[in-house]
């Protein structure tokens, strides 16, 4: 039988044995760059950014896919037969779109107001705001073993005649003059603000320590800031190196079969700077250092990106919760003896 041949034999000063043997030695050099090349993605993987997601209630806000979505359990009357499963179901649509409808309410509008605001003092936004959330998709439903069902709906927060379109208005976003993206300067802007305690917003504003604005509804484009909002948010672990997750090396290492990654909101050159603190009274608003403001007011690249809303915003995961809500509604159950009643 023929032995495989592990490496081709090519005689020099060393002979045969000794291109052998180099041949083995380089083999182990390539597997030791394999190993710590594996060991050094493994590293990169290791720290990665997470959707920031808010739990409330029945319901959540996906603050980085720019979802709002709730639940909603329906129980057939008893002694319904097989009439029971399709009025559990209709029971549990009800139920999840007045989950929906609270969790919207508890979104923060900006640093100062919630939407439930908006809806106590402005009819208009009220009627906009309801009549959206009855129009909410269905995302998931689940029939269980007692004859009930459990559905999920969501809607968009962003996008044409999505749910913060009716806002726009409100906060001053107009259309904006966005000159063509420069090959030079800073290609968006990335805030860490991890350990600040920022709550997330629709509208939020970065402002300097003497509190002048530098990022906020009056500086953005009202199709960048309606299409994709005007902050993508994100969280990240505590000790998670940013530089590692942005910028033009965080693409240099993948695996070699994986598709190249589409490229970040905030383009693969962009600003990284420290939020130095929260401010206003839903603690959604970030207060840098005049020295990164003024490295951003200096760089009109970085004005364009910003009309564009290319600002991602890293902060410590949410545990859930909003400021201002009022309990009581996060397990509505409506039975379909109810439902059918109205």
């Amino acid at each position: 039988m023929k032995r495989p041949i592990l490496f081709s034999r090519h005689r020099n000063g060393l002979g045969a044995r000794g291109c052998t043997l180099k041949k083995w030695g380089a083999g182990l050099a390539l597997a030791g760059l394999c190993v710590s090349g594996v060991a050094g993605l493994a590293v990169a993987q290791s720290a990665k950014l997470d959707p920031l997601v808010e739990p409330v209630g029945s319901g959540s806000v996906n603050w980085s896919m720019g979802w709002v979505q709730a639940t909603g359990l329906g129980a057939p009357p008893a002694n319904s037969g097989a009439a029971g499963r399709p009025m559990a179901q209709r029971a549990a649509f009800s139920v999840a779109l007045r989950n929906l409808l609270e969790t919207v309410k508890g979104i923060r509008v900006d640093s100062a107001t919630l939407v439930e605001n908006y809806m106590t003092t402005n009819d208009v936004i009220k009627t906009q705001v309801s009549g959206f959330v009855r129009g909410a998709q269905i995302a998931n439903t689940n029939p269980l073993p007692d004859g009930s069902v459990e559905i999920t709906v969501k809607v968009p927060m962003y996008g044409v005649d999505s749910l913060m379109t009716p806002f726009l208005p409100e906060k001053g976003i107009g259309a904006q003059e966005v000159p063509s993206d420069s090959p030079e300067g800073y290609t968006g802007m990335v805030i860490d603000a991890r350990g600040l305690g920022l709550k997330p917003a629709c509208f939020p504003s970065v402002v300097d320590d003497k509190g002048q604005v530098v990022y906020g509804p009056q500086t953005v484009d009202k199709a960048a800031a309606e299409k994709d909002g005007m902050v993508h948010y994100m969280a990240a672990p505590k000790g998670a190196d940013l530089s590692s997750l942005f910028g033009e090396g965080t693409y240099v290492i993948r695996p070699v079969q994986a598709a190249p990654p589409a490229p970040p909101r905030v383009g693969h050159k962009p600003l990284k700077i420290k939020g130095g603190d929260k401010a206003g009274a839903l603690k959604a608003n970030i207060i840098i250092s005049s020295e990164d403001a003024k490295k951003i007011r200096d760089d009109s690249a970085l004005s364009v990106a910003l009309k564009r809303s290319r600002v991602t915003v890293v902060t410590d995961p949410l545990i859930g919760g909003m400021e201002g809500r009022l309990p009581g509604f996060e397990h509505l159950l409506a039975s379909a003896v109810q439902d059918t009643a109205h």
